[in-house]
């Protein structure tokens, strides 16, 4: 071969290369339009940006609230008085993480704006899934859901991680995102997340994504009950209870919870964290509760022992989640816990 061929050649190779990588820099930019960002989640992108006008108070957590808490009943009891009734937004969904539920909390507040609190799950520290990166709370298609930029804040939310995890863990973030983005360019799933300009939306009430209830597995509730009448004793009588908290897995969640925290404060809202309760869960010890507040700078809510007995009687359909009669129940106390608590 010709140095003339061979220079030909690189200068083809380098040029494709070049317009590869430009490639995938376009697709990586285009995925980060909301519209595809929510490509795998339509109901809250149609929450968001298919309603206009402001929400009082915005609900986020995973699939244990999606299913705890009503809108309507959260709005009846957190202001009773108002006229017209304030507008609660549930955009709650199964696997989500704090970093996730922030991300949420942004587009809500840039698109529509929130007026008085955010009502954010807690998962109890030991129960983010402790395998490969959703021990730092990434769940599935985080890389998918959050604006590409946030990426190059990874390292911020685990600080004690080593480098080299964390340089992994930032490749394996750009390369799902190329992954997502390709998978939803190719198959047309972000299609359906339309743009509305806002003149063209309809005012915006209580509502978001609950859906139809679970089915009731009454076996498994027995189940679970009996064992944890064989760990823990009787639930009447039991003694409240505390939970870990400073585990190195827990980082990121600690970092994001800061985070929402520090939202709240800039947009001049109340911030709430909950604990959704599990069938025969404890209460929670009030000293916990005080830590936690201490910690952040914001309360934790637990349902406490009459709320908490209230919905053992027939208001979970399986051992993680509620269905409309402890729905109802659990909503109606946190209403009312948002109203009497400054901010709220």
């Amino acid at each position: 071969m010709s140095p003339r061929h061979r220079r030909l050649i690189q200068l083809v190779c380098a040029l494709a290369l070049l317009a590869g990588l430009g490639g995938i820099f376009a697709l990586v930019a285009w995925s980060d339009q909301p519209q595809v960002r929510y490509a795998s989640l339509r109901c809250i992108y149609r929450e968001i940006y298919w309603e206009r006008g402001p929400v009082d108070i915005v609900v986020v957590g995973t699939s244990r609230t999606k299913w705890g808490v009503s809108p309507e009943t959260v709005s009846a009891f957190a202001a009773p008085d108002a006229d017209p009734p304030a507008v609660v937004l549930n955009v709650s969904r199964s696997w989500r993480g704090t970093n996730q539920m922030l991300q949420q909390l942004v587009d809500v507040q840039a698109e529509r704006g929130i007026t008085k609190a955010i009502v954010v799950e807690y998962s109890r520290e030991g129960d983010v899934v402790a395998t490969s990166r959703r021990y730092y709370d990434y769940y599935p298609d985080h890389a998918a859901v959050v604006p590409v930029s946030t990426f190059r804040e990874d390292h911020a939310f685990k600080p004690r991680e080593p480098a080299y995890l964390l340089a992994r863990d930032l490749l394996d973030l750009g390369q799902e995102r190329v992954d997502y983005a390709l998978d939803r360019l190719l198959t047309g799933k972000y299609e359906k997340n339309t743009v509305v300009p806002v003149d063209e939306r309809p005012a915006g009430d209580s509502g978001g994504c609950t859906g139809k209830d679970r089915p009731l597995r009454q076996k498994h509730l027995d189940d679970w009950a009996a064992r944890t009448t064989k760990r823990l004793g009787p639930w009447e009588g039991r003694d409240p209870v505390g939970y870990p908290f400073g585990a190195v897995n827990n980082d990121a969640q600690r970092e994001s919870i800061r985070r929402i925290v520090a939202f709240g404060a800039e947009h001049g809202v109340a911030v709430f964290f909950v604990l959704m309760p599990r069938y025969y869960d404890s209460p929670t010890k009030q000293a916990y509760l005080d830590r936690f507040e201490r910690e952040f700078g914001a309360p934790l809510l637990a349902p406490p022992e009459e709320v908490l007995r209230e919905l053992n009687d027939g208001g979970y359909s399986d051992p993680n989640h509620l269905w409309e009669k402890g729905r109802l129940a659990y909503s109606e106390w946190l209403g009312g816990e948002i109203a009497r608590r400054p901010g709220g």
